[in-house]
């Protein structure tokens, strides 16, 4: 085996396949305030769809701004419901239905079968993750797509205020799973927030080449097919 741990980056790494039978992760977007909307009335505040759209927009505005690397969707939700005069409880309910699903179809092909083989085989795996879902939320996600009980740690950036390509945010990782001395691969799509972050920390790093498959040269590692990583990472 060649890594003891292998961490991944989530959107464009393990997600980004297009489907023709769900929503696509812009409809899914797009349909926030709807969601939001439907939410609040199940808590017997009835707001007008254009009203909710019009209060959110500015708020994601406003906190994104303020918050800078902390900004979350929680957070966000938390300052809505104050204006509506609700309470923690219904912001965390709010803040579900603001990010929505992530679908299954959205997963690159094999991804799953991989994750599994990796963890069959003993590597040991995380998720580092730049998003402005709180943990909840993207635990949800990974859980619904059925991901979830094979990251040991979780990093996501919103939660802890530091986002890639900082290189604080891959020794906090290491810092959770305890693998200061094993040997890590990180898999990403992102040359800069990715790859150069995670090998300014001495990280072997993997690069999903994008649709155009034009090869970057700068990881350790590059690959269009997911199950590509599984000799990559068991071959010695």
């Amino acid at each position: 085996m060649r890594f003891d741990v292998v961490f991944f980056d989530s959107g464009g790494t393990l997600y980004g396949a297009e489907s023709e039978s769900d929503p696509s992760p812009g409809e899914v977007r797009r349909d926030r305030y709807d969601r939001v909307t439907a939410a609040l009335s199940t808590f017997g505040s009835n707001v007008d769809v254009d009203q909710v759209r019009v209060d959110l927009s500015r708020l994601e505005t406003s906190c994104a701004e303020k918050l800078g690397d902390a900004y979350t969707c929680d957070r966000l939700m938390t300052n809505y419901a104050d204006s509506l005069e609700l309470g923690s409880e219904v912001a965390a309910c709010l803040a579900d239905a603001y990010a929505g699903p992530r679908y299954a179809s959205w997963l690159f092909e094999a991804t799953v079968e991989t994750i599994d083989r990796l963890h069959r085989s003993g590597v040991r795996l995380g998720i580092i993750a730049n998003t402005a879902w709180p943990g909840f939320c993207m635990d949800r996600a990974f859980s619904g797509v059925g991901l979830f009980a094979y990251f040991t740690a979780r990093v996501y950036s919103g939660d802890i205020g530091i986002s890639k390509p900082d290189a604080r945010i891959f020794r906090h990782a290491m810092n959770l799973m305890r693998c200061e001395d094993e040997r890590i691969l990180y898999v990403g799509n992102d040359l800069e927030k990715d790859i150069a972050g995670a090998s300014n920390v001495g990280w072997t790093t993997a690069y999903r080449l994008p649709p155009s498959g034009e090869v970057a040269g700068t990881a350790d590692f590059e690959f269009e097919e997911t199950r590509a990583l599984i000799d990559y990472v068991l071959e010695e």
